[in-house]
């Protein structure tokens, strides 16, 4: 499944998804008591109160759709889609986990099936960052621990919502730091740098670079771990901006601060080569400064070390 948002109009695809869940709500109940006329009228009541009572806010019924047996994956997508694309308010987030929603993205993540869990996590991502209450209704739910386990998974949506779910779940909250931690959260989170996807090694690094520049103990529990070792081996002369190489000296900025750096004396004396490069390169100069600045933090770590 791709992660990226529908292009369709919202509205328009809740109310005709909220009309098919009525319509099939009738015709599976219909189907599992044909010589009976019982139904489940309230059910069928509350969806076509529903839809006439429709407005602007329409998290309720992107809930109902998501919890409709009878609507289709594609359906249920359409209602993710909506729900991101309005998430990261933060007071609609909260009034989202107060109505039951949170605990349906939490189905759909624990699931192993790939078509509404990518999106799933990417919502909880939007939805924790820099909200205490999400943050804390989530720690509680345990679903660190999961996440922690998807961040690198074959699927690159999943392992990249993970990670970016990882971070908006630790990030100034330190309980989900701390179980992040004790779930070898980083050992995970450096074997990611070794995917083959360029979009999870990027949010890899850049949460490195993150964690890195927070504590000396979390910078050196990263280091233990052979992350330097890794993203020197990325490291590459270029002549305009590289989101990889941004990421990349991002990271080794944060973690040269340490003096276990852990690196072999051939990998040192070819990063210096290459970030001096980076340095005197005046075409990269003119498109992102800011990596030459990172190139030479890093040489002058490494030289002082």
């Amino acid at each position: 499944m791709n992660s990226k948002r529908s292009s369709a109009k919202p509205k328009q695809n809740l109310e005709a998804l909220l009309r098919l869940a009525v319509e099939h709500s009738g015709k599976d109940e219909e189907a599992q008591n044909t010589n009976s006329n019982q139904t489940d009228e309230k059910r069928i009541d509350f969806l076509q109160s529903a839809l006439r009572a429709m407005t602007g806010d329409d998290f309720e019924t992107a809930l109902l759709i998501l919890r409709t047996d009878s609507t289709t994956i594609e359906q249920k997508i359409d209602s993710l889609d909506l729900i991101r694309d309005k998430i990261d308010d933060i007071d609609l987030a909260n009034s989202f986990v107060k109505i039951g929603g949170a605990a349906e993205l939490l189905r759909y993540i624990r699931t192993r099936d790939n078509n509404l869990r990518p999106q799933s996590i990417y919502i909880v991502a939007e939805m924790a960052q820099n909200n205490e209450f999400c943050q804390n209704y989530f720690y509680n739910e345990h679903i660190i621990p999961v996440l922690t386990s998807t961040m690198n998974d074959a699927d690159e949506d999943v392992a990249r919502g993970s990670i970016f779910a990882i971070s908006s779940l630790i990030q100034n909250f330190p309980p989900g730091l701390k179980e992040f931690l004790s779930t070898k959260g980083i050992q995970t989170l450096v074997s990611c740098l070794n995917s083959t996807h360029k979009s999870v090694y990027i949010k890899a690094a850049f949460l490195i670079g993150s964690l890195a520049s927070r504590e000396n103990s979390i910078r050196d529990h990263i280091n233990k771990q052979n992350a330097v070792s890794i993203l020197l081996n990325n490291l590459e002369n270029k002549n305009e901006y590289d989101d990889k190489l941004e990421a990349t000296l991002r990271a080794l900025s944060a973690l040269s601060v340490s003096c276990k750096w852990s690196s072999t004396r051939d990998q040192n004396a070819n990063a210096e080569i290459i970030l001096k490069q980076i340095i005197n390169n005046k075409a990269l100069l003119d498109t992102c400064e800011e990596m030459s600045n990172f190139s030479q933090n890093i040489l002058k770590n490494m030289t002082t070390k």
